[in-house]
């Protein structure tokens, strides 16, 4: 996300110009005073970058030795067994009876140990997946996916998480029923995060804009503050949430995540060594993050354009409400005309799927080239194209029509197609829209409480949301549509095995199966 360039300033208006101004001025206000307001806070104690030297051990395995005083020789050790996990520790390398088993350590003393669970703002599983493949992050087994809910956003996603949904909209600026709500007064006061009440440490709203003004030195101050409560607490875990890997995603792409996941890992390996193996380490993202870069949609003046009402208010047939809040590749819409709103803009450059529910209940999915609907089945899901195939599921199901079982798989014929929901997840969890039935059911059935009339997915390179962001920023990622790179998240954890892939809204439960301690406590620390 770096700063714009002007560009065709000569062409515009002057009315227009001194609109745009106010705008901007308007948005760097608060960046003002929160310049004023404090700095970021000092960072975590990390674990040396690399080790001193390695050595492959027989039968497979490596040990890794560590210089942590800096006087060139090595006091420190891991060791990983065969699968590349980190199985041993030596506090005193040349002790060779003094390792830490940690496998018998966790098997035989599983209750007494500590639980510290961090979650992490828009970081995609393939990025991980790489860093773990490379030898980073070897504390921990390799990543699983974490199929996240449409739209993808943080609210959505940990309410699901911690089962807590709905929310009362799909961001922060929504429709309260009545008339469109202050994003920034809903931001501020935490209307739309009910998830908040499951975490012990998380940085105050007001401090956010630091998060993607200045991500690398807010990234240190919450990681820090993360592990000196932990440090600190005496409860048998602790749960910490950082949002300035989004905005190092956001700002700086792809560099931006791997800079954060080392520093991460290498507080990690610090925490385990000093507490021995004693504490359990359990890492997940609320969503994935398209590393792309992407322009806005000024989706509201589209459709003012092609002759809606845009305001704040549904006072007639043809007004629409359209939230702009956030940098987001999806968009909510609320109107009273949501079959023609949802036909129109889709036309609008950009767009790639639209969706509505009609007057008999089902989820109507479209596309350029397509029209299916969605409904609710005993078992799982029913699937009616119309025309085209507007989420791409035609191969995937006809290869399982053409040889139905007892596992679920999916019945079909003249377009209609019946799968199970546990088939239709595994069939679709690395499709170009992963589980998407489930995701577009879910978003018009609970997931939110104000429910949108119309949601749009845009294509790779676009964005809706705030005008003056966007004008003054430029992405480097964005997160929030159907598509699989914004949509899969990842999760790790040393307690345990974790299924390959599962839905946000599973996780928890999974986590809690391992021993991982995930109440709803409401304790929310002081950044």
């Amino acid at each position: 996300m770096r700063l714009r360039k002007p560009h065709g300033s000569a062409a515009r208006r002057p009315a227009d110009r001194a609109r745009r101004l106010r705008r901007s001025i308007s948005a760097a206000l608060p960046v003002v005073v929160l310049s004023l307001a404090g700095c970021a806070g000092r960072g975590p104690d990390l674990f040396p970058a690399a080790p001193l030297s390695t050595q492959a051990l027989s039968g497979g395995g490596e040990r890794r030795l560590y210089d942590l005083d800096r006087d060139g020789r090595g006091d420190y050790a891991e060791e990983l067994c065969a699968d590349g996990v980190v199985a041993r520790l030596w506090l005193d390398p040349s002790d060779a009876a003094g390792a830490i088993d940690l496998v018998a350590l966790r098997a035989a003393n599983g209750a007494g140990l500590r639980h510290l669970v961090i979650i992490l703002d828009s970081t995609p599983f393939e990025l991980v997946r790489e860093l773990w493949d490379q030898g980073r992050l070897r504390a921990f087994r390799p990543p699983v996916r974490v199929i996240a809910p449409f739209p993808a956003m943080t609210d959505l996603c940990l309410s699901e998480f911690f089962g807590v949904s709905p929310t009362p909209g799909i961001e922060s600026k929504h429709y309260d029923g009545v008339r469109l709500t202050s994003g920034l007064s809903s931001y501020l006061n935490e209307v739309n995060a009910p998830w908040h009440a499951g975490v012990d440490y998380r940085l105050t709203p007001l401090y956010h804009g630091f998060s993607y003004l200045s991500p690398q030195e807010w990234l240190d101050h919450e990681l820090g503050r993360i592990q000196r409560r932990f440090e600190q607490s005496a409860e048998p875990g602790y749960v910490g949430y950082v949002v300035s890997t989004s905005g190092l995603g956001a700002q700086q792409g792809r560099d931006g995540h791997v800079t954060a996941l080392i520093r991460i890992d290498r507080m990690c390996q610090r925490l385990v060594r000093q507490t021995r193996g004693r504490t359990h380490i359990t890492l997940f993202s609320d969503h994935g993050h398209d590393l792309r870069p992407s322009r806005r949609i000024p989706l509201a003046e589209r459709l003012r354009l092609m002759g809606y009402a845009a305001g704040e208010r549904l006072d007639a047939a043809d007004a629409v409400l359209v939230p702009e809040f956030g940098t987001v590749s999806c968009a909510a819409i609320h109107t009273r005309a949501a079959a023609r709103v949802a036909r129109d803009a889709l036309e609008i450059e950009g767009v790639e799927v639209s969706a509505f529910v009609d007057v008999s209940g089902r989820v109507i999915v479209l596309s350029r080239g397509g029209e299916a609907a969605i409904e609710r089945t005993d078992a799982g899901y029913r699937y009616t194209r119309r025309r085209g195939d507007p989420l791409q599921l035609s191969a995937l199901l006809a290869r399982g029509a053409a040889a139905p079982s007892a596992d679920g798989w999916a019945r079909g014929s003249d377009g209609v197609f019946e799968i199970d929901d546990h088939a239709s997840f595994d069939a679709t969890v690395e499709h170009v829209y992963p589980d998407p039935l489930h995701r577009l059911w879910r978003a018009f059935h609970g997931l939110v409480r104000h429910t949108p009339d119309v949601l749009l997915s845009l294509a790779p390179g676009y964005h809706c949301g705030s005008e003056s962001i966007s004008e003054a920023l430029e992405l480097a990622a964005a997160h929030g549509c159907l598509r699989r790179e914004g949509t899969t998240g990842f999760a790790l954890t040393t307690a345990g095995e974790l299924p390959p892939a599962m839905r946000t809204e599973d996780l928890r439960a999974a986590l809690m199966s391992l021993g991982v301690p995930l109440p709803l406590r409401g304790r929310a620390l002081p950044p």
